[in-house]
């Protein structure tokens, strides 16, 4: 009996043959997932420090692991996959496509070793590299955009993150030369700020946000829902972005105050359009994708209103920053893209390893290629990890805070292992020759 394929959604939409070789986004997506199983071993050890000095060079190594090397690199991935299927288009201007994985992989490994070890020149040599392979990622998706016709809500979004994605990697290199030359001076600061706001939210946040209102249509099956509010967003978070950017470049205090309103109406509006759009779902049975989204939306709209307060107060304090950080970069980014993820992952390698066997041989389903007992404890793991490890970094308790943390490792270090694990090759036995000959015979009989 031949087994066909379930899914909440067909990544390949309307673009046929037009989305990505596989070999292009799979290295960025599994690599991502080595980023966050390496991020969640490192956290039990990290995480108090943090609690004492944020600058310190392994708490920035741990930061860049999780933004460089586990946010950015899935993300990358993933707008090579999806950008096709959204403009229905095939990739333009993807002659070095394939140098970009090893230089920003290369990149991103000089850079965190560079924080580990306060070595300046590797910081200048891996944001080099991180450079080189962004304005490549830039050119590319710019110039796919440029020659679709297609233009759904989703590419607003990802045209405003590429702009954000270049000044965030520029920023970038330029903090590496001033760790080597100094030239910023009292400026240094300043540009900090507008790089973590830049990166963050004009970056990760922006890119999530426009991804979210096609892939939770298409795995919720929550077609009717439209783009009203959609729009809205983008509009608000955009203006919250630049706003807080121009801001903090001048120390302007009452741009912080329009700005930080900005994002935290954008937030708050996306949530309610969230809630829509579960509403208008089809597939009413709750997955764990559907669970990550749910819960990393809530993350989203606690955290942004803090984090905006904390800015506009003058919070300073490591135990705050802990949690926001906490609350942003594993709360809502990434339990996002792990659940986003269990889909994609499996989706991809059963078009290539499994589509062709299709009424040939018995096969597996997609969502066979994913453990979900393995899902389920990962889910409660991170949950109620990055929620305790909250409470601890505020409480400013070190030592439950590191064991929260080793259950927040856990949970990523079980995520990561389940999305890697869709590659392993799963067993399919070939059809005997008797029902080979049965198949025949029925269709046979169904012809006459």
């Amino acid at each position: 009996m031949n087994v066909t394929i379930t899914t909440a959604g067909n990544l390949n939409g309307a673009a046929g043959r037009k989305q990505a070789p596989l070999r292009l986004p799979i290295p960025f997506l599994l690599t991502g997932s080595c980023g966050a199983a390496l991020f969640g071993l490192l956290l039990p050890w990290i995480a108090p420090d943090a609690l004492l000095a944020p600058d310190f060079p392994h708490v920035l190594a741990l930061v860049h692991v999780a933004t460089l090397g586990w946010l950015t690199m899935t993300m990358l991935g993933a707008s090579m996959q999806l950008a096709p299927v959204i403009l229905v288009a095939p990739l333009r201007a993807a002659r070095f496509a394939y140098w970009q994985y090893p230089i920003y992989v290369s990149g991103v490994v000089l850079l965190i070793s560079g924080f580990w070890q306060s070595w300046p020149w590797l910081l200048i040599a891996g944001g080099s590299l991180i450079v080189l392979a962004i304005a490549h990622h830039v050119v590319m998706l710019s110039a796919t955009i440029w020659s679709s016709a297609a233009r759904p809500l989703t590419v607003r979004f990802l045209v405003a993150s590429l702009i954000y994605l270049s000044l965030v990697v520029s920023l970038g290199l330029t903090a590496a030369l001033n760790f080597q030359f100094g030239f910023l001076g009292n400026a240094a600061d300043r540009l900090l700020r507008v790089h973590i706001i830049l990166g963050v939210v004009g970056w990760l946040t922006c890119t999530l946000l426009g991804v979210s209102y096609t892939l939770v249509r298409m795995f919720a099956l929550a077609h009717a829902h439209d783009d009203h509010y959609g729009r809205l967003v983008f509009l608000l978070l955009n203006g919250g972005v630049v706003g807080l950017a121009v801001a903090f470049s001048f120390a302007w205090f009452p741009l912080i105050i329009v700005g930080g309103g900005l994002l935290v109406a954008a937030v708050w509006l996306f949530a309610y359009d969230y809630l829509r759009m579960l509403r208008v779902r089809r597939r009413k049975p709750l997955d764990v994708t559907q669970r990550h989204g749910i819960a990393a939306v809530v993350y989203l709209a606690l955290a942004m209103p803090f984090g905006v307060l904390g800015v506009t107060l003058g919070w300073d304090q490591e135990p705050q920053l802990v949690a926001i950080a906490l609350a942003m970069l594993i709360g809502w980014l990434g339990q996002s893209i792990v659940g986003y993820l269990y889909k994609i992952v499996p989706f991809l390698i059963w078009q290539a390893r499994y589509a062709p066997l299709a009424g040939k041989r018995p096969i597996p389903l997609m969502r066979d290629l994913v453990h979900e007992r393995w899902a389920e404890a990962s889910w409660w793991l991170i949950n109620i990890g990055v929620a305790a490890a909250i409470v601890c970094a505020l409480g400013v308790w070190s030592i439950p805070l590191r064991i929260a943390s080793i259950a927040l490792g856990a949970g990523l270090v079980l995520a990561a292992a389940n999305i890697v694990g869709v590659v392993a090759p799963r067993h399919v036995a070939p059809i005997s020759s008797d029902r080979k000959q049965a198949g025949r015979q029925a269709n046979a009989n169904a012809i006459q």
